[in-house]
């Protein structure tokens, strides 16, 4: 069922223009409906096939669906995976999906700067570098998938610091410091790893590095 409404899904989360405000904050929009599950699902192939079928959408239109997707303040479709009724299993493969969102969406069309020093983009590498910081995603205290949801969420933003586009890896490396709280014992030696394997990368991502390891991003 889900796959069947792939289609209809794209074009309600991505066929836009962008305008200012997103038309998505129109109260005559038309909602999407669809069950708990079918959101988790719709939203795992999204980002498994983000390389191919958000070719047809512009930078700007991307980022303005992806904000619509992940941002509590513009949807509430993230609340499917955090607390639908549904197995555990969808939620962390949901979870998990968000890797190739990185290796196939935003490593390609990302620009290979630096976002916390303002350094221009594309119009995705704000996605990049918020991403964590702006959906509910990485925050599971009280719930009772919490081990097994930061332990996939964790592995996608590891796998983000293996990234040749610095601006996946200073995303990644932002929503560390922002999980580093809920995760300390992981996180410190995880981007204690990054810096001993990378010397020589720019210093300034060796520094903001540095302070995510102790959870000090803004």
């Amino acid at each position: 069922m889900s796959l069947a409404r792939y289609p209809e899904w794209l074009t309600h989360v991505f066929d836009h223009e962008v305008t200012e405000p997103n038309w998505f904050f129109d109260v005559d929009e038309p909602e999407f409906r669809a069950s708990d599950r079918e959101l988790a699902e719709l939203f795992s192939i999204t980002m498994k096939n983000s390389g191919r079928d958000l070719c047809r959408y512009s930078d700007a239109q991307v980022d303005q669906g992806l904000n619509y997707i992940f941002s509590n303040s513009c949807s509430n479709f993230t609340f499917s995976i955090l607390d639908g009724e549904i197995e555990v299993e969808l939620k962390v493969a949901a979870l998990r999906s968000i890797q190739t969102l990185y290796t196939d969406c935003f490593e390609v069309r990302c620009s290979p700067t630096l976002s916390h020093l303002d350094e221009p983009g594309s119009r995705l590498n704000h996605m990049c570098y918020m991403l964590w910081d702006l959906t509910p995603l990485n925050y599971w205290e009280g719930r009772p998938e919490r081990t097994e949801a930061y332990s996939a969420i964790v592995d996608v933003m590891e796998a983000g610091l293996a990234s040749h586009n610095l601006a996946c890896v200073e995303g990644a490396l932002h929503g560390l410091g922002h999980t580093f709280p809920y995760l300390p014992e992981r996180i410190g030696p995880l981007i204690a790893r990054y810096i001993a394997r990378n010397p020589s990368v720019r210093p300034e991502l060796l520094r903001y590095a540095r302070n995510a390891a102790v959870g000090h991003v803004l």
